[in-house]
């Protein structure tokens, strides 16, 4: 999801660029190239593509001068083209000579500041935080003077540059970020997108984390609802949301509504990953808990069960993890009335940890 962010942003900026500065007299020969270089890349013909490209640029600047807007439009095609190809170092050079040229127009600044969103985006995309952290903040401040007319791009940068304090750790910033993003995508229309569903995913997580579970719920649910409509319900951010708002009914008492949800991350994970993942077993223990919790040790017992036969498959039979599952497979032995059983188990864990010990 992250990556449609990125994309979004520089298609933004290419139809922004395109609309503000483009004439039929002074486009008419390079949009022509420019246009039959999309329809390569389309193809699938890349070397042809960036062939085209280049050539546009070049019936541009012996045009309209090196420096004329319309050959930024150019450098950012070619820009976005190298990115998707991960040819980092060319989408740099080109976006940076889009920005040197923009800069130097005081009727571009829209321009510069989405021009300054894809620039981060790259970064951000390699990792590379400390350069893109930024650019965000630049175009978010120069969007911001154009009020509604930029309010979805300045969204999606305030929501990338959210995602790298979140990352960081520094959630008071990430937070007011977020809702600055919600707000904005709210005005326009776009609450219900698959990038809003993403901030708010975000967001519950930075609540969770300072046990507001009450302000956690409604963002995971909603964000739950947009990723069914939109068509992204097979996603690990689904799985996470329907993993965290189960932990957080349970933990409320309302055990349907957990089972339910924690049934469906089960599934998507084993959908997603296979039968005898860690990650599956962590979704196992999940739904055990509810299912004891809830009285229900009959359908808790063999999901502990499973758990205990892929965490000590994957971690041996020693490992902390392994051992408190055997704890919590005791325990619902024992609910069962199944006594025996359950001191074997619970003899199989004080024999392991005096072995590690």
């Amino acid at each position: 999801m992250k990556n449609s962010k990125l994309t979004l942003a520089a298609i933004f900026t290419l139809a922004a660029l395109f609309a503000a500065v483009s004439t039929p007299a002074q486009t008419s020969q390079w949009a022509a190239v420019s246009s039959a270089a999309d329809a390569a890349r389309q193809r699938g013909e890349l070397a042809l593509a960036q062939t085209l490209y280049t050539q546009a640029i070049d019936l541009q600047q012996k045009a309209l001068g090196a420096n004329n807007p319309e050959v930024a439009i150019s450098l950012n095609n070619l820009a976005v083209f190298y990115q998707d190809q991960s040819q980092y170092t060319l989408a740099e050079q080109s976006y940076k000579q889009a920005l040197a040229i923009l800069e130097k127009d005081s009727t571009q600044k829209a321009q510069v500041a989405l021009t300054l969103n894809n620039l981060a985006a790259l970064y951000h995309d390699r990792g590379m935080n400390e350069k893109a952290a930024p650019l965000y903040s630049r175009s978010i401040a120069i969007l911001a003077k154009f009020g509604s007319k930029q309010n979805s791009n300045q969204a999606i940068a305030a929501s990338a540059l959210a995602d790298i304090y979140h990352a960081a750790d520094q959630d008071g910033a990430a937070e007011a970020l977020y809702l600055q993003a919600l707000t904005l995508w709210n005005v326009q229309g776009q609450s219900e997108t698959s990038e809003a569903a993403d901030v708010l995913f975000h967001l519950a997580e930075i609540y969770r984390s300072q046990t507001k579970n009450t302000e956690a719920a409604p963002l995971l649910a909603h964000a739950l609802t947009i990723w069914e409509v939109t068509s992204h319900a097979d996603t690990t951010e689904t799985v996470q949301a329907q993993a965290a708002l189960g932990e957080i009914y349970r933990l409320q008492g309302k055990y349907a509504q957990a089972e339910l949800l924690l049934s469906r991350a089960l599934e998507a994970q084993e959908h997603l990953l296979g039968s005898d993942r860690l990650e599956v077993a962590a979704s196992l223990n999940s739904l055990g808990i509810a299912y004891y919790c809830d009285g229900k040790y009959t359908a808790a017992e063999p999901l502990y069960r499973r758990a205990l036969e892929i965490r000590e498959k994957n971690l041996g039979a020693d490992d902390p993890a392994v051992l408190q599952t055997m704890q919590f497979y005791a325990s619902v032995l024992r609910q069962e009335g199944r006594k025996e059983e359950a001191h074997r188990m619970e003899a199989r864990a004080t024999s392991a940890t005096a072995a590690h010990m």
